[in-house]
């Protein structure tokens, strides 16, 4: 009986130990496939510019804001056009919202990691086009950089950290040494990606999930905006807000991002937003242009077009002031 009993917690014993030697062989074989792409996506296309976005209709207030985007593939715009990619859309709405041009300089690459943030932020605060000098009136209500991070360190645990201390540090340089007011977008939850399956599907989002909590933290504590890159994912279907490959954003999941970001830059700056409506609606906008440009020409009469007709012409009709500033950052 007793060797029975020995027997039998022996085979159990083997077979536990051999289901968890699958498992782990398992997940180092899906975490390698997963590092192996990660690093492919290096040699993506990927947006890399540095740019003025003028105001809109060029109605500019003598004065330029600045903006520094940072960090790795969440934010630099993989496999997107130029026009659809972060930089350009959150430039793009900064300068319809303060009515100014926009200076804007990217340093984000696909498969950053934090050990890359240095030398990112090294490059943003020696640029001498997000130079101080370059704005009259300089102040942190027009200066602003966006960092996204850790992506990377999670898939790459081994050749990088865990970079919490490194962001904290990137938050205090960016507003110490070029007044910059900070927003950090944190790590996704990379176990939501599709495709994963188990073991590296819970293994990633329990990680993740870590990093974005110290993430937030670290970002509060250094007086910095932290954001959330998953919930703004949300709104329908994910696959559509992913890129095929499901490790980075699609040009759609990007429009949600910088609408996101532009929704917290208003909040943050309190920003008194005044739109043209007639921007609205392309035909509208370019015959009100014509009529400007033209001396003495009349606006269309109600008799001879339907938009007029169609107008109400009221306060809220050409130049109106819009009270929620996130309805007017997207």
């Amino acid at each position: 009986m007793g060797r029975r009993l020995i027997y039998t917690l022996a085979t159990m014993g083997a077979t536990v130990v051999g289901a968890g030697a699958s498992a782990a062989g398992l997940l180092r074989h899906q975490a390698g496939s997963l590092r192996r792409s990660f690093d492919d996506d290096k040699n993506r296309r990927y947006s890399t510019f540095t740019e003025a976005i003028a105001a809109p209709r060029d109605n500019d207030d003598d004065d330029s804001a600045a903006l520094a985007i940072i960090g790795d593939s969440w934010l630099c715009g993989v496999d997107v056009d130029p026009e659809q990619a972060p930089p350009t859309l959150i430039g793009r709405g900064l300068a319809r919202m303060l009515g100014t041009t926009v200076r804007v300089q990217t340093t984000a690459r696909p498969s950053a990691l934090s050990d890359d943030l240095h030398r990112q932020v090294d490059e943003v605060l020696r640029s001498p086009w997000l130079s101080r000098q370059l704005s009259d009136q300089w102040s942190e209500d027009r200066r602003f950089a966006i960092i996204s991070i850790g992506t990377g360190d999670i898939i790459h645990p081994i050749q990088a950290t865990i970079g919490v201390p490194v962001l904290n540090q990137a938050i205090n340089r960016l507003q110490r040494e070029g007044r910059y007011t900070v927003f950090v977008l944190v790590c996704p939850n990379l176990g939501g990606l599709p495709g994963l399956r188990d073991p590296l599907k819970t293994s990633l989002r329990r990680t993740s999930r870590v990093l974005a909590g110290s993430q937030w933290l670290a970002a509060l504590a250094a007086r910095a905006v932290p954001l959330r890159s998953t919930g703004s994912l949300s709104g329908t279907t994910r696959w559509s807000l992913l890129n095929d490959s499901g490790r980075f954003p699609s040009e759609l999941g990007y429009a949600q991002l910088s609408s996101t970001l532009l929704s917290a830059i208003a909040e943050r700056i309190e920003a008194p937003v005044i739109v043209d409506r007639s921007l609205d609606i392309p035909e509208k906008g370019e015959s009100a242009r014509r009529h400007d440009l033209i001396p003495g020409a009349e606006a269309p009469s109600a008799d001879n077009t339907e938009e007029t007709a169609e107008a109400p012409q009221t306060q809220e009709g050409a130049d109106a002031t819009i009270p929620n500033r996130s309805e007017a950052a997207s």
